[in-house]
């Protein structure tokens, strides 16, 4: 409302609303770092009887295909609630997860609230401050997207350190023998569940009232209009086109490799003695966040430059090769980080240039419902990731599950020369 120059001072409102709730939906990544603290009696399904590759890695794929439930349905809610408040109810549904999670004892009713509740959540609140910032600022739809991602990537770094700080106050290392921590950590792990969606849920107050004070722009000029305008009719005709399917083919081949890392990389690193450190590995996953999380203003930046193809192409090359390097920086904690880095860095630019290619493709208007629906390619991945996982780790090992992430990304960017102009 008011003047142009008021409107234009609290448009930046809406993305600092996003980007606040998103540093809180982010914190699946956290996963990666906080199932070290998960007590043994509830690593696998079977309880304590259960051996091999733990059942709690499915947390993160679980999560994400309930996002993919609840994604879709969100624009449902946005044209009844509006923007702020579904985003508010999104998110905080997912910070109610958390703080029930915090009462399981066993990994089943555990996932039912910390994944399914969780992802649930996040899916209906991840694209209204998206919505909402396109409609603010229509020509630079690239950085409006990398902006609110940004905390999206973000949020597991912030988070991975202050769940480390309440689980594992004292630093306490594993036991070489038993690979299992002091009991008190397992103690601390309710407790830092309930702090941590405590203060989630202020911030998603917070991001939702600076969401709700940025207002919408009036109607855009008859410019803005056309950069509205689709050439599909309805979304189930978006969706079944040619465009869809190879973006979606790109996304969910390129996203395997980012998604498998921030599940293993902590995993992969506890098997060499050079990299063996609680401490030292949670670093690293707090890097690697940083990576993602900045990373992604930078994609988004880089995207209303250079348009999404030429630089997918440039991504999964840069992630193939990373992928073929990790084994050999086992040895270094430097060369370990930084490509550890990299690979984190990758999977925040797949996630940042996705809404943009789909907002160009498929117009302003409808192209948040088909993110909506792409966004089960990286549920695809994640599952993918834990599947082949779980195929090839006890016979082949790590060194065979990262040459097939490095050609699964040569594979994306391949696919990507055939999408047309995004």
């Amino acid at each position: 409302g008011g003047s142009a120059a008021s409107g234009l001072s609290v448009a930046p409102l809406a993305i600092l609303g996003g980007f606040l709730t998103h540093l809180t939906l982010g914190t699946l990544y956290c996963w990666g770092n906080f199932q070290s603290y998960l007590p043994p009696s509830m690593k696998y399904f079977a309880g304590l009887s259960g051996s091999g590759t733990p059942d709690s890695l499915y947390v993160i794929p679980l999560g994400m295909v309930f996002m993919c439930i609840g994604m879709p349905m969100s624009s449902f809610f946005q044209a009844r609630l509006g923007l702020p408040l579904s985003m508010l109810f999104g998110s905080l549904l997912m910070a109610g997860g958390v703080y029930l999670s915090s009462f399981a004892t066993t990994l089943a009713s555990f996932m039912v609230t910390y994944a399914v509740m969780f992802g649930f959540g996040v899916g209906l609140a991840y694209t209204a401050p998206i919505v909402a910032g396109w409609k603010h600022f229509p020509a630079r739809r690239g950085l409006v997207s990398g902006c609110i991602l940004g905390g999206f990537g973000s949020g597991g770094f912030l988070f991975n350190m202050v769940g480390s700080a309440l689980a594992n106050p004292d630093k306490l290392a594993l036991d070489p023998e038993t690979k299992l921590f002091p009991s008190a950590v397992y103690d601390n792990f309710p407790g830092m569940l309930r702090r941590l969606a405590l203060i989630y849920a202020s911030m998603q107050v917070v991001g939702a009232l600076l969401l709700k004070t940025a207002g919408l722009p009036a109607v855009q000029a008859s410019s803005g209009k056309a950069a509205g305008a689709s050439k599909y009719s309805s979304l189930k005709e978006a969706v079944f086109s040619k465009q869809f399917v190879l973006l979606w083919s790109c996304i969910m081949l390129s996203a395997t490799a980012g998604l498998n890392t921030v599940s293993v990389y902590k995993m992969f690193g506890n098997q060499f003695p050079a990299l063996k450190s609680d401490a030292y590995l949670a670093m690293v996953g707090g890097l690697g966040s940083v990576a993602n999380g900045v990373g992604r203003t930078g994609w988004g930046i880089l995207q209303d430059k250079l348009g999404f193809r030429t630089l997918f192409t440039f991504l999964t090359a840069m992630q193939a090769v990373a992928m073929m390097l990790y084994k050999y920086t086992v040895g270094n904690r430097t060369l370990f980080t930084g490509t550890t880095m990299v690979l984190f860095l990758c999977l925040g630019g797949n996630f940042a240039m996705a809404p943009g290619a789909c907002g160009k493709l498929f117009g302003a208007d409808m192209g948040p419902k088909v993110f909506a629906v792409l966004f089960s390619a990286f549920a695809t991945a994640a599952i993918g990731g834990s599947a082949i996982n779980k195929q090839l780790m006890g016979s082949l090992g790590f060194d065979a599950i990262f040459k097939v992430l490095a050609a699964l990304s040569v594979l994306a960017g391949v696919t990507v020369g055939a999408l047309g102009d995004a």
